[in-house]
C-alpha cells in the first residue's frame, strides 16, 4: 500500500515537474516570439520612416521642379505679351501712317483735279457717305463718320420725329436709331446697322480761306445726292448761342441741312444747317472744329453703352 502511494506521489511530481516545465517553456516561447515581433515591429518602423523621408524629399524636388517650370512659363507668357504689345504698337502706328498717306495722296490727287477745275473725283468720294433722312415730320440730309454706321446731321432735321429712314447712295433703306444730340449746337448722331460704309473725315475749318472754293451735298426739295458749289463767303459767323459759322454763296435749301460742306480735298469743313431768309445765295454751315468734339463725344458715349 505504501508503495503504491509512493510511485502515485511520484507520478504526480514528474506531472508537475512536466506541466511546471512546459509552461515555463511556453512563457520563454512567448516572450521570444514577443521580442521578436517588437523588433519587426521597430524595423518596419525605421523602413517607413525613412521611406517617409525619401517620399519628402523627392515632393520637395517635385515642387522646386514645378514652382521652377511655373516661374519660367511667366517669364516666357510676359515676354510674349510684350511682344504682342509691342507688335500691336507698331500695327497701329503702321495702320495710322497708312491713313496719312492715303489722305495725302487723295488731296494731292484732288490738287491736281482742282487745277483743271474737275470736282469729279471728289464728288465721286463724297457721295457714297452722304445720305439722304426721311422722317414722320420732313427730311433732310446727312453723312457718315464711321465706318460702322455712325451718321451725323442736324438736330432739327429729327426734332419731334417719332419714325424715321436712311437712304444711302446705293439706294438702300436702313432703319436708324438715334444716338444723341446736342440741341444747342442742333447737331444729332444716329446710327444705322451696317459695316464697312465709305465715311467722310473732318477738316480744319480753322484753315479755311474766304473765297475758297467748296462743295454742299445734300437732298433738296427731294432731289437726292445733289451737289452746288460755290465759295466761302465768310468766316466765323456767331450765333446767340455761341456757335460758329461759315457763310457761303452755295444754295443752302430745305432738305439740304445736315449734309456735309466738303472742301476740295473732300474733308468736311462744316455742316450746312440753314439759310438766310428772304435771300438768295446766302447759306450758313456749322465749322467742323465746332462739330467734331461734339460728334466724338456722343459717339463714345454709345460705345461704353
Amino acid at each position: 500500500m505504501k508503495k503504491e502511494m509512493r510511485q502515485h506521489l511520484l507520478y504526480g511530481v514528474v506531472i508537475l515537474l512536466a506541466v511546471t516545465g512546459l509552461v515555463l517553456y511556453q512563457d520563454y516561447k512567448t516572450a521570444e516570439t514577443r521580442q521578436l515581433f517588437a523588433s519587426q515591429v521597430a524595423q518596419l518602423g525605421q523602413q517607413l520612416t525613412a521611406l517617409q523621408q525619401q517620399l519628402d524629399g523627392q515632393i520637395s524636388q517635385l515642387k522646386e521642379a514645378l514652382q521652377a517650370a511655373v516661374s519660367g512659363l511667366n517669364i516666357e507668357l510676359e515676354k510674349k505679351e510684350t511682344a504682342i504689345e509691342s507688335l500691336s504698337g507698331e500695327l497701329d502706328t503702321l495702320r495710322t501712317q497708312s491713313e496719312q498717306q492715303v489722305a495725302q495722296l487723295e488731296e494731292t490727287i484732288a490738287d491736281l483735279k482742282i487745277q483743271n477745275e474737275d470736282f469729279s473725283a471728289i464728288i465721286e468720294q463724297v457721295i457714297p457717305a452722304v445720305v439722304s433722312i426721311r422722317t414722320d415730320t420732313g427730311s433732310g440730309s446727312g453723312f457718315i463718320v464711321e465706318r460702322e454706321g455712325y451718321i451725323v446731321t442736324n438736330y432739327h432735321v429729327v426734332q419731334g420725329a417719332t419714325a424715321a429712314g436712311v437712304t444711302t447712295s446705293d439706294g438702300e433703306t436702313h432703319r436708324v436709331r438715334l444716338v444723341g444730340f446736342d440741341r444747342n449746337a442742333d447737331i444729332a448722331v444716329m446710327k444705322i446697322n451696317a459695316s464697312g460704309l465709305t465715311r467722310l473725315r473732318f477738316g480744319d475749318s480753322g484753315a479755311v480761306r474766304v473765297g475758297e472754293k467748296v462743295i454742299a451735298v445734300g437732298n433738296p426739295g427731294g432731289l437726292d445726292f445733289t451737289v452746288t458749289q460755290g465759295i466761302v463767303s465768310a468766316v466765323g459767323r456767331e450765333d446767340a448761342g455761341g456757335n460758329t459759322y461759315i457763310q457761303l454763296d452755295a444754295p443752302i435749301n430745305p432738305g439740304n441741312s445736315g449734309g456735309p460742306l466738303v472742301n476740295t480735298a473732300g474733308n468736311v469743313i462744316g455742316v450746312n444747317t440753314l439759310k438766310a431768309s428772304r435771300l438768295e445765295s446766302i447759306g450758313f454751315a456749322l465749322e467742323s472744329d465746332l462739330l467734331r468734339p461734339i460728334v466724338n463725344r456722343l459717339i463714345d458715349q454709345d460705345r461704353a453703352g
